[in-house]
Order: structure tokens, then C-alpha cells, then sequence
């Protein structure tokens, strides 16, 4: 299997560095992190972000076989919610900002993606623990930057080839 690999952060200088008050609560910055997880669910992943966040208007997204499934059921769940129309009675005219009408939480995370999918014993073996918290934050196991070569090493010896993509964790979370 190929897997993407990817760092995350600031890797130069961690956020941490500006807040020294705050830093001593921590060994590593979990802001700086490696994403890890299967080549093919990240291109997916990136297309469909890309499919929900480039249509302007509602028939934009009726064109799209990628993006119409959840631009509808969050439309319709919202319409049960709220008593608002649900999506197949409005107009292809209707205007469609992704931001306004979907807010984040349905974009793929490669935070929580290489949680879930990296291979168990990486991160068995490498993942931290995430101690952060928030209104509608996940936390996930990561994976530390400085562990890269060794991660690398470690996914070699389990078989699976790795695809290095410059652009493909910017898709991800432009």
C-alpha cells in the first residue's frame, strides 16, 4: 500500500516558542505533527473538498457527483433541525458559499485521518498522546515531526511504499 506522509506546523519555529507561559505544560508542540495515511483516501479526501468548496450556486453542486450527497443531507438535516427548506426544493440559482452553508466540520481531517488509518503499530510505537481541547476538537493520537525518518523506516518495514506530495496536505486544509 502507498501511504502519504506529510508534516503539519510549524516546523521552523513552533507557536509555542511565542508563548513560554503556556510551554512549560509541554514536552512536544502537538501543532507540529506528520500526517500518515493511505495515499488513495487522501486523494479522495482532496477531491472531495475541492468538489464541495468550487460551486457557487446550488445547481453547481446538482452537477457534482462528489459533492451533491453532502451538500443534500447536511441541507436536508438541517431543514429538520431548523424547519428551513430542504435541498431538493431549492432553486439551481440559489447561491452557495460552502463556508456559510457547511461551516468545517465536514471537511476530512488528516489530523484524525492518520489516527484512524495509519498502521496500528506506528503508532503504537510512535503516536502521543493529545491532550488538547475545545468545543468540537477531536482529539487524536499524533505523530511527532521529529520522528519522521523513523516513521519512514518503519512503514518500509512493514511493506508499503511512501508518496511524498508537496501540495496534497495544502489541498487538504486551504
Amino acid at each position: 500500500m502507498r501511504y502519504f506522509v506529510g508534516t503539519y506546523g510549524r516546523a521552523e519555529r513552533s507557536w509555542l516558542d511565542e508563548q513560554p507561559e503556556v510551554k512549560r505544560h509541554f514536552k512536544e508542540d502537538p501543532q507540529d505533527w506528520l500526517a500518515v495515511l493511505p495515499y488513495d483516501v487522501a486523494l479522495r479526501d482532496v477531491e472531495l473538498i475541492k468538489a464541495v468548496t468550487e460551486p457557487k450556486t446550488l445547481g453547481e453542486v446538482r452537477r457534482s457527483p462528489l459533492a451533491l450527497p453532502l451538500v443534500k443531507a447536511l441541507f436536508d438535516e438541517r431543514a429538520a433541525m431548523d424547519g428551513e427548506p430542504p435541498f431538493d426544493d431549492l432553486g439551481d440559482d440559489v447561491p452557495f458559499d460552502w463556508y456559510d452553508e457547511l461551516d468545517v466540520y465536514w471537511r476530512p481531517d488528516p489530523r484524525l485521518r492518520t489516527a484512524e488509518l495509519a498502521p496500528p503499530s506506528l503508532l503504537a510505537t510512535f503516536g502521543r498522546d493529545d491532550h488538547a481541547h475545545g468545543m468540537d476538537y477531536e482529539p487524536a493520537t499524533w505523530l511527532p515531526l521529529d520522528d519522521q525518518v523513523a516513521i519512514e523506516a518503519a512503514l518500509r518495514e512493514l511493506g508499503h511504499e511512501i508518496a511524498y506530495d508537496d501540495t496534497l496536505l495544502d489541498r487538504y486544509l486551504a
